[in-house]
């Protein structure tokens, strides 16, 4: 079997790749993927790589017959021995020479027919999945044109979830795929089999979206609060000699941060994208002086830590600003971001009903998998 991708065919990959992972507006941090797929082998993102600045290195190849035995295995009934088992079948389709760990995505993204599959977080599409309403205004604003996943595993249920339900839509449509898979509390998938096909989808996408939402940029910062560098170094040390601690604030960050009840929102949960990167719940502190909030963070910190067996990521100051910590420069960016994500999200939901957050059951498993452990390993490596 040829092992290699077209030239043509990857550059396309590696340039598509790069339109949707740069643009903070579909993917942040190492979130999303993309493939290309023959007959007998996929290519797809390797679990952690960052779309935006991808090389060729950053993929990983599959084989398709085997990938399509993982589609048909009878796999253990446990959540855990399920999702192990899943993985090496998983780890074993590569081919050989091939060191990547493929995206948890991969068998997801072998289902889809089409050559070419991206697959974005954009906070634009996640008001809308991550909303009460989200699956009737989807059907709504795309009729007979989408198929809707509600929240289950990600990895292999999710995958499963998709082939079964892709079966019955083109049995009901004549062999025809929708142009959209929404994925509650996660994001969408398309394809095509081409990168203008690939385009023309997400920018009918965004330009439906835009017309039924209000206010849909990018929350604003500004610098009108602030703490002093000495106090941001000494909490960054909680997360490790090589900690940082960046503060953030704005206008509309102010305003959701005004009071412990505007802030119910935020420490929920939206997607595993937030919880993987910014923490599945922030920290919450008064504004208090530098020294007494040193010692009210670092309390928290250790009670958080002994309660859920990881670090906070974030930590809201009432009525000032965020902190967001990592154990480097990285990881407290990326939880920065994510948090900016967060509240975007949250006020695009309001278009949509409102938000609609993870289950604590979903939460407590996206924070227990290994395979979000190796993401969130991967994204704090500085």
């Amino acid at each position: 079997m040829d092992s290699n991708i077209p030239a043509e065919n990857m550059n396309e990959l590696i340039s598509l790749s790069h339109t949707y992972g740069a643009d903070p507006d579909y993917v942040l941090a190492g979130g999303g993927n993309t493939s290309w797929k023959s007959e007998n082998l996929m290519v797809v993102k390797a679990s952690g790589t960052e779309l935006g600045t991808i090389t060729e290195d950053g993929f990983v190849t599959l084989s398709m017959d085997k990938l399509r035995t993982i589609r048909v295995t009878k796999y253990p009934d446990n959540r855990e021995e399920r999702e192990e088992r899943a993985l090496e079948d998983l780890m074993d389709s590569r081919l050989s020479g091939q060191k990547g760990r493929p995206s948890v995505e991969s068998l997801l993204h072998a289902i889809i027919p089409d050559k070419y599959v991206v697959h974005t977080h954009p906070a634009l599409v996640n008001g809308l999945t991550c909303s009460k309403n989200g699956q009737r205004m989807a059907e709504k604003l795309f009729p007979d044109n989408c198929i809707w996943i509600p929240l289950v595993d990600p990895g292999y249920i999710l995958a499963k979830t998709i082939d079964d339900e892709m079966s019955v839509w083109m049995d009901n449509h004549n062999g025809k795929l929708p142009d959209y898979i929404f994925l509650a509390n996660h994001g969408v998938f398309l394809w095509g089999n081409d990168s203008e096909e690939i385009n023309k989808k997400y920018k009918d996408l965004f330009n439906t979206l835009k017309n039924v939402c209000s206010h849909t940029d990018a929350v604003k910062i500004d610098i009108k609060e602030s703490f002093s560098d000495s106090f941001l170094q000494k909490i960054g040390k909680l997360a490790g000699s090589q900690g940082e601690a960046l503060f953030t604030t704005g206008s509309e960050i102010r305003s959701v941060l005004e009071s412990r009840e505007t802030i119910f929102n935020l420490q929920q949960s939206l997607s595993p994208d937030h919880i993987v990167y910014m923490g599945h719940t922030p920290l919450v502190c008064d504004d208090l002086f530098e020294d007494q909030l040193i010692t009210s963070i670092e309390k928290d910190y250790k009670s958080f830590n002994e309660k859920w067996g990881k670090e906070p990521k974030s930590v809201l100051i009432l009525g000032k600003g965020f902190i967001s910590l990592g154990n480097s420069k990285k990881g407290s960016e990326t939880a920065r971001l994510l948090m900016l994500d967060a509240i975007r999200v949250i006020r695009i939901s309001n278009s949509f009903g409102g938000s609609e957050f993870m289950s604590e059951e979903k939460v407590n498993f996206i924070n227990t998998w290994e395979v979000e452990k190796y993401r969130a390993k991967l994204s704090d490596n500085g």
